[in-house]
């Protein structure tokens, strides 16, 4: 299992991102556009990423909620729904926790970023809320992994 860091907007539409909670909330599903200077991030999106990985979703340096992905990448190019259609690269997943009190991320770079050194202080705070959600779920009886 992986950590992970993303925003999620239309190219150059940063304010776009307050939608993402809907999405999340009513879709379930995490997601990039396709635009050229991101193929990078959308091959680390649909190769890297793994079912049960999880990805705290930010709004800037504003931490929004921890999802853990469910599913495999798929593509979906014909969406009507202007909230949505955008989104050509998707994956599935299940929201852990809302960020409800104010969460900021000290290096918040890029659309989509692994956490890959457990020194920086961005990976510390996404295992520290992802550690708080485990203490919940086993409280509660409830499975990690899907």
């Amino acid at each position: 299992m992986k950590f992970w860091h993303m925003q999620m907007h239309p190219t150059g539409e940063i304010r776009f991102s307050k939608n993402i909670d809907w999405i999340l909330e009513h879709k379930k599903i995490i997601g990039l556009g396709q635009w050229k200077e991101g193929q990078d991030q959308i091959d680390q999106f649909i190769n890297d990423i793994k079912v049960n990985d999880v990805v705290a979703l930010k709004r800037g340096s504003e931490l929004i909620a921890l999802v853990q992905v469910t599913g495999g990448a798929y593509q979906v190019t014909d969406d009507t729904n202007p909230e949505t259609s955008w989104i050509v690269n998707r994956r599935p997943v299940r929201i852990l926790d809302w960020a409800i009190e104010k969460r900021t991320l000290p290096q918040p770079r890029g659309t989509l970023n692994p956490c890959v050194s457990n020194d920086a202080e961005t990976t510390k705070i996404i295992k520290q809320w992802y550690q708080d959600v485990l203490k919940s779920f086993e409280k509660r009886k409830l499975d990690f992994t899907v």
